[in-house]
C-alpha cells in the first residue's frame, strides 16, 4: 500500500468520488427534481412535466458542474490559503450565475420565445439564477466546507483557571482533533487503507487522508501501540487476544473488531499483554 503525506489546512478528509457521488450529485438531483415539479418563472404553465424535468436537469447539472470545475480551480489556486475560502465561494458564486444567466436567456429565447437579451432583461434574470444557485448549492458546499475542517464550532465555554502551583492538565493528542464530531474521541483503532488512514471509534468509521506513521505521530500521549505495519490499537480499546492454530495471534477489540499481529511486532504485543492482563484464548 502508498501513503501520502499531510492534508494542508481546508483539505477535505473524505475521498473525492465519495465526495461527489454521495452529497452534491443526490442534492443536485433532488433540487431538479423539486423545481420540476414546483415549475417556477412560468415553467410549470409552458412546459410538460417531461419537458420540466429536462429543462430543470439540464440546468442545474450544467451549473453543478460549473460550480465544481471552477471550485476544484479556485481551491488549487488558493491551496496555501484555506482562510480565503469565503471571498473564493462569492467569486465562484458570481461567475456560475453569470455564465447561467447568459445560458438561461439563450434557452428562452430557443424555447419560449422570451427575450431576456437585453440589459434589463439579463440584470432580472441574473438575480434569479443567483438565488436559484443559492439554494441549490447551499447543502452540497455547507457538507464540503464542514469535511473540510473550514466551518468554526461552538465557542467552548472558557475553563476556570487553576491554582498557580497545580499541574497544567495533559494535552489532547493532536491527531483527535481532526476527527469528525459524530466520531466522538473514543478512539479504539486506525488503519492504513490505500492513501488513507481509516479511524475506528465507538460511534463508527471513517477515512483520514494522512499517513499511518504521521497520525501515529500525532497521538503521543495517548496509551496505545502500532501491531502491524498497517493498525495501530488503543490499548483501552483491547479486551482480550486470540491466538490462531497457525501461532498468530489476534487483537479482538471490545467492539469486536479483530486486529492483526504482524511478526514484527509480536514480542511487543506479547509483553504489553501480560502487563494488561488481556485474556487469551485460541481462535478458529
Amino acid at each position: 500500500m502508498r501513503e501520502t503525506t499531510l492534508p494542508a489546512a481546508g483539505q477535505p478528509r473524505t475521498p473525492y468520488r465519495r465526495r461527489l457521488l454521495g452529497r452534491c450529485l443526490p442534492s443536485l438531483l433532488g433540487a431538479a427534481l423539486v423545481l420540476a415539479l414546483l415549475g417556477p418563472f412560468g415553467t410549470f404553465v409552458d412546459l410538460t412535466l417531461t419537458q420540466r424535468l429536462a429543462y430543470w436537469i439540464s440546468l442545474i447539472g450544467l451549473g453543478g458542474l460549473a460550480f465544481e470545475l471552477l471550485t476544484l480551480a479556485a481551491t488549487r489556486l488558493l491551496r496555501e490559503r484555506p482562510e480565503a475560502w469565503r471571498s473564493m465561494l462569492v467569486g465562484v458564486t458570481l461567475a456560475v450565475a453569470s455564465l447561467m444567466t447568459l445560458t438561461v436567456a439563450l434557452l428562452e429565447k430557443t424555447l419560449r420565445g422570451l427575450d431576456f437579451l437585453r440589459p434589463l432583461g439579463l440584470a432580472e434574470l441574473f438575480v434569479y439564477v443567483v438565488l436559484v444557485t443559492l439554494l441549490v448549492s447551499a447543502i452540497p458546499v455547507w457538507l464540503e466546507l464542514r469535511d473540510r475542517g473550514l466551518l468554526a464550532g461552538p465557542a467552548a465555554l472558557p475553563s476556570p483557571p487553576l491554582p498557580d502551583n497545580a499541574p497544567a492538565p495533559p494535552a489532547e493528542p493532536a491527531f483527535l482533533a481532526r476527527l469528525p464530531a459524530r466520531l466522538g474521541r473514543d478512539l479504539l483503532a486506525l488503519e492504513m487503507e490505500d492513501h488513507y488512514v481509516r479511524v475506528h471509534t465507538e460511534a463508527g468509521s471513517d477515512l483520514i487522508l494522512m499517513r499511518l506513521r504521521d497520525a501515529i505521530a500525532e497521538l503521543a500521549g495517548l496509551d496505545g501501540m502500532q501491531v502491524h505495519r498497517s493498525h495501530w490499537v488503543a490499548a483501552a480499546a483491547v479486551a482480550g487476544v486470540e491466538r490462531k492454530p497457525d501461532g498468530k495471534l489476534v487483537l479482538v477489540l471490545r467492539n469486536g473488531r479483530r486486529v492483526p499481529v504482524s511478526r514484527s511486532y509480536l514480542t511487543e504485543v506479547r509483553a504489553a499483554a501480560r502487563a494488561a492482563g488481556w485474556a487469551e484464548k485460541t481462535g478458529s
